[in-house]
């Protein structure tokens, strides 16, 4: 509900459940209590119209379900950490139940002759979503989020030192993104083999990519279907023991033309 204005805010309850009238609707929406736990506590999108905080989403709450004859319970998901419990839920959640006795009790009372032709609706649209359960879009998301990966890689080792081994041009500092990944998600990454360049080509040892987390989920850390669904997409160096891209391409030429390249330091 967050994301509607406020004119269709005031519609909504009418056509949910005055028009609809489901038997549970269950309504989440952030709470704007917890938000001063992130770290810029602003609205966590840009396209939402408003966030309430825990009294103004159960005021609005017990309303509609008093003008509907519903009941509702409040609950939430993301818990706050130690010390903030007071906040409350990341989320807020209301349940809410249609009355069973109101809905009987209209259902008996109304005239036989007024009950209306069953509706039928026609089916304007239909889509069918992918699934990683098929083989196309595993690949497709398993690449993507490889690249995904080569890219925050090889951002970070053009920015940072790096000094020449022999063909190679190997970083000096840590080539693993700040965030998104867990200290210890870090430190295991940072164990692994680090990636490099030779010439205008940068590689990414798989033994690094797969423990990048997302990566390691999708192929439940198994090295050889990760190397063998990347060798279908993308391009492997000649013992498919790396990931081989074009070191400037046209997102890292951005970092060239502003001098954002730091130099190599030779041996």
């Amino acid at each position: 509900i967050e994301h509607l204005d406020s004119e269709d805010l005031a519609k909504f309850p009418e056509v949910v459940f005055g028009y609809f009238s489901p038997g549970m609707v269950v309504i989440s929406t952030p709470n704007s209590e917890f938000n001063p736990l992130f770290p810029a506590s602003t609205f966590r999108d840009p396209d939402h119209r408003f966030e309430w905080d825990r009294t103004q989403f159960q005021t609005w709450a017990l309303d509609v379900a008093k003008l509907y004859n519903y009941s509702v319970e409040f609950t939430g998901v993301g818990d706050p950490p130690v010390g903030a419990e007071h906040v409350g839920y990341c989320t807020q959640i209301g349940v809410f139940q249609k009355s069973i006795a109101k809905a009987t009790e209209c259902s008996i009372s109304e005239p036989e002759e007024h009950v209306p032709e069953e509706h039928v609706y026609e089916v304007v649209y239909t889509t069918s979503y992918p699934s990683l359960q098929q083989s196309k879009y595993f690949r497709l998301t398993l690449s993507s989020e490889s690249v995904k990966a080569v890219g925050l890689m090889k951002s970070r080792f053009l920015r940072g030192p790096r000094k020449r081994e022999g063909n190679r041009v190997v970083p000096l500092g840590s080539c693993t993104p700040q965030f998104g990944l867990t200290e210890a998600q870090r430190a295991k990454i940072e164990q692994s083999p680090k990636p490099y360049s030779v010439g205008e080509k940068f590689y990414v040892p798989l033994e690094r990519l797969i423990i990048y987390p997302k990566v390691n989920h999708l192929v439940a850390g198994n090295m050889e279907k990760l190397r063998t669904v990347l060798a279908e997409g993308l391009r492997l160096n000649g013992d498919q023991s790396a990931v081989q891209v074009e070191l400037v391409d046209y997102q890292t030429q951005r970092l060239f033309d502003e001098h954002l390249i730091s130099p190599v330091l030779e041996s």
